[in-house]
């Protein structure tokens, strides 16, 4: 049985998604970023679970989200057929070139900007270090809550847009742009979570290849994964430098990281199915906090109560690695089993039809309109976090609504500038050398 089911996973994703081609006229669809890299982890963790000593895959958790997927599939597939009709799509996503050269507005706003919150992503830094005692105590608890709060991490948010659109426009030769880039990526690296820095870096890939307008080849998927690999690792090993160096000589230090990038890469998928398997009553917090985004906007302004902290408690995790290496359960559920457990079946489809619309929505909105390069990175983004949907549900975070909001910002900003730059051109004759007619 647990066989069949995770074939029919596999039979509907190459359905659907051949359907969605069809349909968009592009493969970078919502569905295929969602359903390609959770299928593909669970086939990862199918099979080698088990013999690396983690609790094995429970199959019923991969029929809810067989479920979930067609359902987020229909709502897209409702979506193209009424605002883009029955036809096959030709028409290629990527902005025009004058939107993504060196020269056009919006590359040189993503520059400026990303520039002008350097110092204070640089003060915020300083600010976090003194908060928790200095430079060796970077990667401590107390360093990492410092830097997500206040206006600085802000600008960490604000990096995110700016890294996607700056990567997916970079040209060889352009040295100021690659310098920028660089730095933007340190600041989020600095910040210690994970998806922070691997989902602009999977959002600026899509970007890159939505521009070629092509297909993703195999090859470079392959150094993709290895990419997140490296960068998975170097957050512990800087880590351990700095508490003591001589530990990176250890060649057990990297089979036991190499070891934990697969408790990371399966910790979803393996803790959905744990928590359905022992049929626990919570998680941990309220039905609400899938709603967190919204409602910490709403307090935020009026002052009416404390903060959501959207994450599931580490105290309430699901114990995946049979080894009892770990030191905590594993707290991140899937996109639809976080939905799942949190909101139940109704309202996981009605959350999940709305993140479908909205993701749909705005692909339908650069299908027909001339795209708007941040319109473009915008999406990315959201397909980013899609891609990392077999980690967890990305969507209830205060970044989603603020970087929705930047991109907004930044693409009437880059359409309203430059025609007002147009129209002062035209320089009105002086009254006084126009020729008097009577």
């Amino acid at each position: 049985m647990d066989y069949l089911i995770v074939t029919g996973l596999v039979a509907e994703v190459l359905l659907l998604s051949r359907l969605d081609r069809r349909i968009f006229g592009t493969w970078f669809t919502p569905f295929n970023l969602l359903s390609y890299p959770y299928a593909t982890v669970v086939l990862v963790a199918f099979f080698f679970a088990p013999p690396l000593d983690f609790v094995s895959l429970y199959a019923p958790s991969v029929g809810i989200w067989i479920v979930g997927l067609f359902l987020f599939w229909w709502t897209g597939a409702l979506i193209g057929w009424v605002f883009l009709g029955s036809s096959i799509v030709h028409r290629p996503l990527s902005a025009e070139e004058e939107w993504t050269s060196k020269e056009s507005f919006p590359s040189k706003l993503a520059t400026g900007l990303a520039w002008g919150i350097t110092p204070l992503m640089a003060y915020g830094l300083y600010k976090s270090l003194a908060a928790s005692g200095g430079l060796f105590l970077m990667f401590s608890a107390d360093f990492k809550s410092a830097y997500t709060y206040g206006l600085s991490a802000h600008a960490v948010v604000l990096a995110t847009p700016l890294s996607v659109l700056l990567i997916g426009t970079y040209k060889k030769g352009r040295k100021l742009q690659f310098i920028i880039i660089g730095v933007l990526l340190v600041f989020l690296f600095i910040s210690q979570v994970k998806g922070t820095l691997l989902v602009p870096i999977i959002a600026a890939l899509i970007f890159r290849a939505i521009r070629a307008n092509a297909k993703l080849p195999v090859k470079k998927v392959i150094v993709g994964i290895f990419l997140s690999y490296v960068l998975f690792n170097a957050v512990y090993l800087i880590g351990y430098s700095f508490a003591d160096s001589s530990i990176l000589q250890d060649p057990e230090i990297y089979a036991s990281l190499a070891r934990h990038y697969f408790y990371y890469l399966s910790a979803g998928v393996l803790a959905f199915g744990q928590a359905l398997r022992t049929g626990v009553g919570s998680v941990g917090g309220p039905w609400y906090l899938m709603f967190a985004p919204f409602i910490n906007v709403y307090r935020a302004l009026l002052g009416s109560g404390p903060l959501l902290v959207a994450v599931s408690p580490r105290e309430l995790g699901m114990d995946t690695d049979l080894s009892g290496t770990a030191d905590f359960g594993s707290n991140v559920y899937t996109m639809f089993g976080t939905l799942y457990l949190y909101l139940g079946p109704i309202g996981a489809i009605f959350v999940a039809s709305s993140a479908a619309f909205l993701c749909y929505g705005l692909l339908v909105i650069m299908i027909r309109s001339r795209p708007n390069v941040w319109l473009l990175t915008l999406y990315c983004i959201l397909g980013g976090w899609l891609v990392m949907g077999f980690f967890e549900y990305y969507f209830w975070h205060l970044p989603f609504l603020e970087i929705i909001v930047y991109c907004l910002v930044l693409a009437a900003i880059s359409r309203w500038v430059p025609k007002r730059l147009r129209s002062n051109t035209h320089v009105q004759p002086h009254p006084k050398l126009v020729p008097y007619t009577s």
